[in-house]
């Protein structure tokens, strides 16, 4: 332990699609779009209906922390993909999603619901 690269938040406690705590200890919410500095605009989070996508609050303060996350405990990832263009942002015509669910089509949770 320690030699990681790379960290993640993952939950801690679920039981919300719209507020989780990570465990680091931080509340995060579900926000529709998240702003992100490197565009200079808001890029739209999918719209899951049983995790969501988060800002780690952590990721400005550790190196190598990952900056956007779902809440299956999966990176979150900005696609340009055809299959999202009715729900991608209009400006940057991107949109945060969880990367495992687009690669597989299933969450980290392997596709069960939140309890």
């Amino acid at each position: 332990m320690g030699d990681e690269k790379y960290t993640f938040a993952i939950i801690h406690h679920r039981g919300s699609p719209y507020e989780a705590t990570t465990v680091d200890g931080h509340k995060v919410e579900r926000m529709e779009e998240i702003f992100i500095p490197e565009w200079g605009t808001f890029v739209k989070c999918a719209p899951y209906d049983d995790h969501f996508i988060y800002e780690d609050p952590e990721s400005n303060n550790i190196l190598g922390r990952w900056a956007h996350m779902c809440t299956c405990g999966s990176p979150a990832v900005i696609v340009g993909f055809s299959g999202y263009k009715q729900d991608a942002s209009k400006i940057s015509g991107g949109m945060l999603v969880c990367k495992l669910h687009a690669d597989t089509g299933l969450h980290q949770t392997g596709g069960s619901k939140w309890q």
